[in-house]
């Protein structure tokens, strides 16, 4: 998309001498052929218009991106991570978890990927919705949910549990980065 237009050098003269004559923004705008909303950004500061220089849309924060900031700016001195653990220092669960002397892992925000219950999760829908099923529903699909939820079996999640090191140690040999 091409950039807007900007006043030229006569054009600002134009203004100013338009405002000296208490000319509407309105006419001001008809008479150099631009819109009131560029008149009304020079007037509000004829010195520093056009002097700022725009890079463009920020770019998105991905999970990659901000995993790679998040862990190289971090020390790698990695502790026990409890999901989803709020950073409120007056938390119970906080408080619990000093008593008993357990470390909580620093979790970078957009790191959804290493908690286990994101792979219980998948497992559940792609069970649910097998086969391109769909539910008239939400009876249905509570049922439907509910029967495979029953049918998950303990060995699945204990897997999933033991292997926490070994995922870590990954993400660390990655920098925080995608480990596939």
């Amino acid at each position: 998309m091409a950039r807007g237009k900007t006043l030229t050098m006569p054009e600002r003269a134009q203004v100013d001498l338009m405002v000296q004559l208490n000319m509407s923004i309105s006419l001001m705008s008809a008479r150099i052929h631009c819109s009131r909303t560029l008149n009304d950004c020079y007037m509000s500061d004829p010195v520093a218009y056009g002097t700022s220089k725009s890079t463009g849309r920020a770019r998105k924060n991905t999970t990659e991106s901000v995993q790679i900031k998040y862990f190289a700016n971090n020390p790698k001195i990695w502790k026990h991570h409890a999901p989803n653990h709020a950073s409120n220092p007056y938390n119970s669960t906080r408080a619990f978890l000093a008593s008993k002397k357990i470390k909580v892992l620093d979790w970078p925000a957009c790191s959804p990927n290493l908690n286990p219950i994101e792979s219980v999760w998948g497992f559940l829908t792609r069970s649910v919705y097998k086969n391109g099923k769909h539910y008239n529903s939400i009876s249905e699909l509570k049922d439907a949910v509910k029967a495979v939820w029953s049918k998950i079996h303990p060995s699945y999640l204990e897997n999933l549990s033991n292997s926490m090191p070994n995922r870590i140690f990954q993400v660390i040999q990655k920098n925080g980065g995608f480990t596939g």
